[in-house]
């Protein structure tokens, strides 16, 4: 028999059951405090049988007047067939309200029938999706030589031009939050893009990730920041998490020389595939062709799926995500 209830425990105490439990970089602790900074409640919920954890998903929780929106961000394949009605059950009792919209998300591939098992569960496919569902992973095996074979050859020798620039790039072991910052402003004027990441919100990444963080820095003439690149890492994978660059690292092909840094870095730190954190070959085509081009593999994620305590709440939370695009 299984039972859920509200984990008690520790950053260190729930990270280690997540490790055991193949979790992943978004089920972590320090995850769910970054993103408390902007607004979101988490509720770690543990699934408990015969005195042993099975289970964990960390829920991020929005309560709005009488109604409550819960989205779970990258749950593993091995929560699937736990998150069903006891969870649900669970999940409104903890919260504490009947009225609750649950989306969760896979960043994993499908590998048996866990898209069925959702289905039995009483998780639906989301008429509107938040993402593609599409991300890529570079295997970080092979040596230097032979993982610059698998990158494209328009990627290849766009590296190469990187070198004949002096460029300095070194992990950044005490990040400059304000530099990150404006380097970010300066990409989004740019490109026309809306604020990636506020100033609170860097400034809770590098604070509560700690050691699951690791940014790297690329440098010109005279010190000048020309683009960062950082990841969260936890178990044997590592994640794109932060990337900016200004006006003139394009010239000087940086973005190449900085993310083919932080692959080196994490193969050397035992890391076996670098995700890349989700590609649009439609609506984002060059940073679709700028991850491809590094040799990586497109990667079906299982995707979003939602449940609803009343299910007319699926067709109005759908009818807001739409307008919004």
């Amino acid at each position: 028999m299984v039972t859920w209830k509200l984990f008690e425990g520790d950053a260190d105490e729930w990270d280690r059951h997540l490790l055991k439990l193949d979790g992943t970089f978004y089920q972590t602790f320090e995850w769910g405090e970054v993103k408390r900074i902007s607004g979101w409640e988490p509720f770690r919920l543990i699934a408990i049988s015969e005195g042993s954890v099975i289970g964990l998903v960390s829920a991020l929780v929005k309560k709005n007047f009488f109604f409550v929106i819960c989205w779970v961000p990258d749950c593993s394949n091995s929560a699937i067939r736990l998150v069903d009605n006891k969870f649900h059950k669970a999940l409104s009792l903890i919260i504490g309200s009947s009225f609750i919209y649950c989306r969760i998300s896979f960043l994993s591939y499908e590998v048996g029938h866990e898209a069925f098992s959702l289905l039995q569960s009483g998780w639906k496919r989301p008429k509107e999706l938040m993402n593609s569902g599409l991300t890529m992973h570079y295997e970080l095996r092979g040596d230097n030589d032979q993982r610059i074979k698998r990158a494209s050859g328009n990627w290849r020798h766009n590296l190469r031009r990187s070198s004949r620039f002096n460029l300095r790039i070194d992990k950044w072991k005490k990040p400059d939050i304000n530099l990150i910052s404006r380097m970010y402003r300066e990409m989004e004027l740019l490109k026309g893009l809306p604020v990636q990441y506020s100033l609170v919100e860097l400034q809770a990444i590098i604070s509560c990730l700690g050691d699951k963080v690791v940014v790297f820095r690329c440098l010109y003439s005279d010190n000048n920041l020309l683009a960062i690149r950082a990841a969260g890492v936890f178990g044997e994978s590592a994640l794109d998490l932060l990337a900016a660059s200004g006006s003139a690292a394009r010239k000087l092909y940086a973005t190449h020389a900085t993310l083919w840094a932080l692959f080196d870095w994490c193969q050397e730190n035992g890391y076996k595939y670098y995700d890349l954190s989700g590609v649009d070959p439609i609506r984002n085509k060059g940073v679709y062709d700028f991850k491809h081009g590094t040799g990586a593999s497109l990667v079906e994620c299982l995707g979003e799926w939602e449940w609803a305590s009343i299910p007319c709440m699926c067709l109005f939370f759908n009818y807001i995500l739409s307008r919004k695009k």
